[in-house]
């Protein structure tokens, strides 16, 4: 707890660039379970919320992922990922893209490059390397962040815990400067009945009130390779599901801005 503390009383940070800058936009399975994936992921976006998680990836994986938003939507976002597991330490590439149509249009891209990797099956870490871009009112921002993780697994249950942008990280433009906040985000998964059914949660610790969150979620796997998600991110109510075929092509979706967030992954080398 004296750690926990400590890490929160650091979070000295300038007036925010946004509360999601995109990182929690790529994954429709975390989206649909309210952000609450900090101790449970497991899959290529274990490098947007808990690099750790990499270690846990099996195979070679080719992921895209999309967004179908109604005509009001005021966004329009797009990714693509490759991860692979190789001699127990996991890695993954990630390249997205944001338009953020009202009031004022802005774009925004993300290229994370992350890797984690376990020590004798029950505990991990991993370090993810951010480059941000972002074009607005004709400027263009630049900038580096660095996010770290740990995880922990003891059979049904295990928890992580990540710090992102550590100690802010500076957008730079020709003529000004915005910053994504530090946040640390501590969470845990229990997973019953056969891991079919997974219920997690987490909590973001900001120096700014708007950026802390209480989260949770519950993952129901229905059949093998179905499930069923739901969440609470903070904010809102979230929700969606995924389609897995022979642990080959996996599908994510979930509802997000008024319209519905896909992911589409193709995977080699799973047993």
């Amino acid at each position: 707890m004296r750690v926990l503390f400590a890490l929160g009383s650091v979070l000295l940070v300038s007036p925010v660039f946004a509360q999601n800058f995109l990182a929690e936009d790529l994954s429709p399975r975390a989206v649909s379970l309210g952000g609450a994936v900090v101790g449970l992921a497991d899959d290529a976006s274990a490098a947007l919320w808990n690099p750790a998680g990499l270690s846990m990836l099996k195979g070679f994986g080719v992921l895209g992922r999309l967004s179908m938003p109604a005509s009001a939507a005021p966004l329009d976002i797009w990714g693509a990922a490759i991860s692979s597991n190789l001699f127990g330490v996991g890695g993954a590439i990630w390249y997205g893209s944001k338009t953020i149509k009202i009031p004022d249009k802005e774009e925004r891209s993300l290229t994370v490059l992350a890797v984690g990797a376990g020590v004798r099956e029950t505990l991990a870490a991993g370090v993810a390397v951010k480059l941000y871009e972002a074009f607005q009112s004709d400027q263009r921002f630049r900038g580096t962040g660095v996010a770290v993780g740990v995880m922990a697994r003891f059979g049904w249950v295990q928890g992580g815990l990540t710090i992102t942008d550590i100690l802010g990280t500076q957008l730079v433009s020709e003529k000004d400067s915005r910053e994504v906040p530090m946040i640390v985000r501590l969470g845990g998964a229990v997973k019953l009945l056969e891991r079919r059914v997974s219920l997690v949660g987490a909590v973001d610790l900001a120096r700014e009130e708007e950026l802390r969150a209480i989260r949770g979620g519950l993952e129901f796997q229905v059949f093998e390779g179905i499930a069923l998600r739901l969440g609470w991110d903070g904010r809102a109510i979230t929700w969606g599901g995924g389609l897995g075929i022979f642990k080959i092509l996996q599908s994510d979706f979930a509802w997000q801005a008024d319209g519905w967030a896909v992911s589409t992954e193709l995977a080699f080398g799973r047993r």
